[in-house]
This record gives C-alpha cells, structure tokens and sequence, in this order.
C-alpha cells in the first residue's frame, strides 16, 4: 500500500512483480480534497467519500452517475476524477478491495508509516 508515490509504485512492481498495489484511502481522499473547496461542495465531497469507500459495484457506479449528473459539481474536479483516478480505480476503490486479509487492519499506509519510522528510531538509537 503507498501514497501513489510513482517511484515507489515502480519499485514495487520491481520487486515485487505479482503483487498487487493498493493506495491508501486517506491519501486518495486528501488529494481530491486538494482540488476543490469541501465545505461550499458538501453533496459532492459526501459522494466522493462513499465512492472511494463502497465495495458494492453497482453502488460504485450509481455514485459516480450521482457525481456525472451533479449540476453543481466543479467540471474541473469531475475532469480530475475521470482523467486521475478512474483509470487507476483497481488500486483505490472499495470494489477492489473485497476479500483482502490487509483492511482488516486498516485502510492506510500511514500504519506502515509509523512503523517504519518506530523501527528506524529503534535501530539508529
């Protein structure tokens, strides 16, 4: 699981060639959140959330038609989102997350994060 940090993600398939990369939901929430202002766009942001969280595919595209439809949304954040994060959508989305022992534990990096800096202060103290 990364950031999308694309070094990372190329190492990854690297080393790793059969593996499956996932990104972290925070980090893909934090960067749609980047590109438009929540709180003036709150139908659009609680669509968002529930897009990238749903496991339901049917749901997933019922969303996203909500989102298409939406007269208020941005055309820039949609823009985003189709150009982004659509073609990517089998390392972000609930839908593809289904049966993975790894959410079990969480949905984040930030886990790893955290112990890679705890295992890095542990051996260099």
């Amino acid at each position: 699981m990364t950031n999308r940090d694309q070094a990372q993600i190329a190492a990854l398939k690297i080393v790793y060639p059969q593996s499956r990369i996932y990104l972290c939901t925070w980090h893909v929430l934090r960067a749609i959140w980047t590109h438009f202002v929540t709180s003036q766009f709150q139908g659009l942001w609680e669509n968002i959330k529930c897009l990238v969280v749903t496991e339901d595919l049917s749901m997933f595209f019922n969303i996203w038609d909500e989102i298409l439809s939406d007269p208020s949304a941005p055309e820039s954040v949609v823009k985003y989102l189709q150009t982004e994060w659509l073609p990517v959508l089998h390392m972000w989305s609930g839908t593809a997350r289904k049966n993975r022992s790894i959410f079990v534990e969480g949905n984040t990096n930030m886990l790893i994060e955290a112990y890679v800096v705890y295992f890095f202060a542990k051996i260099t103290s």
